[in-house]
């Protein structure tokens, strides 16, 4: 009996009262190292560098992998040190290719996982994975042009939506905004032009932000970019996806101009926090009977990692509501929209909420 048909024979109305799911995997593990009653793991298949700082990294998961639509997410679950780490990475290949899935992941300066996954994950390696999650963003009429604006690690979700035209849609007017850095730091370059060739209605314009020598860069996004190569912009359904200084510039762009066809958002970084100077605040994390001194314009998920707390977390941008917590009293700041809220028991994300006052939280 194949592994797909013995799960759903465990999970049925008879058995599943009687199968407990850790018990299950600690032994089907032995049996084969993907095998698990729910969980996706997935093995490592390709690992390859996309640009200077990113690696794209391709996963056959087993056979609870549910599958994706283009713009979802995963959480990766990775242990380090025997703690259990969560983030979150698109998908960035075309959801028709059968029991694939590429995601795409930046090295962060300091960062925990990235550095970890970058230096230690090779093929043939096992990784956990959670199913596909987020709006797909697919557009109401496949006969639309597009723009895509992509900014930094933004390329990712624009790239299972590129592999998804190019293989059902081919000849559809696409133009795609790449911004990058420096030239070293333009991701996917080949899979880019490989796209380039095979689909006529592409076209790509690719901006180097910075300065290099006596090469000047172009900047940040400005009104001007988007004369220059998209002079049609009001025309097409644009999906912009980049940090979030991008992502602000050209949504009010569209709202200034008040253009009628749809654009999507997708930021890859909280907006920084509003109070120019830190405040001290008292913080006190009720269930570990903690109660220390932190400071305004500091995420709650940060300080409370500062304090040796654990919480869960995943995109750390507000996205997958995965550090959701209870706050019991205080007043935050969500950095996404702004608002200040002072509501007693009221559902928070860490993550993107900043303490204006003493807060206490059931963490």
């Amino acid at each position: 009996m194949a592994p797909t048909s013995i799960n759903r024979w465990l999970e049925g109305p008879l058995l599943s009262p009687f199968v407990n799911e850790a018990t299950f995997d600690f032994y089907a593990r032995r049996i084969h190292p993907q095998w698990r009653l729910k969980r996706v793991v997935c093995r490592v298949t390709e690992v390859r560098p996309v640009s200077a700082s990113m690696r794209a990294i391709t996963l056959a998961p087993n056979s609870n992998w549910q599958g994706f639509q283009p713009g979802q997410h995963v959480q990766v679950f990775v242990e380090i040190g025997g703690i259990r780490h969560t983030r979150t990475y698109s998908l960035c290949n075309a959801p028709h290719e059968a029991r694939s899935l590429t995601i795409a992941i930046k090295r962060q300066p300091g960062g925990l996982v990235s550095t970890h996954l970058h230096d230690h994950l090779a093929v043939g390696d096992l990784l956990e994975i959670g199913q596909a999650w987020g709006e797909t963003r697919r557009l109401a009429s496949p006969d639309q042009p597009r723009l895509f604006i992509a900014g930094g690690s933004g390329i990712t979700p624009v790239m299972s939506h590129l592999q998804d035209l190019a293989a059902t849609r081919p000849s559809t007017d696409v133009v795609l905004m790449q911004y990058a850095p420096s030239e070293d730091e333009i991701a996917f370059q080949r899979e880019l032009a490989l796209l380039e060739r095979t689909m006529p209605g592409f076209r790509r314009f690719v901006l180097i932000t910075r300065d290099h020598g006596d090469r000047p860069g172009v900047g940040r996004f400005c009104a001007d970019h988007l004369g220059r190569a998209v002079p049609d912009a009001s025309k097409r359904s644009a999906l912009v996806c980049g940090p979030h200084a991008l992502v602000e510039a050209v949504r009010s762009i569209w709202q200034e101009r008040a253009y009628a066809s749809p654009i999507s958002c997708e930021s890859f970084s909280p907006p920084e926090p509003v109070d120019s100077e830190a405040k001290p605040v008292q913080l006190s994390f009720d269930r570990s009977g903690m109660r220390v001194t932190g400071r305004s314009g500091r995420s709650l998920l940060e300080q409370a990692e500062a304090s040796g707390l654990r919480p869960a977390s995943g995109c750390r941008m507000g996205i997958c509501f995965t550090c959701s917590c209870q706050k019991r009293s205080g007043t935050v700041r969500n950095r996404l929209t702004g608002l200040v809220s002072s509501e007693p028991d009221e559902l928070i994300r860490l993550c993107v909420s900043d303490p204006l006052s003493d807060v206490a939280i059931d963490l």
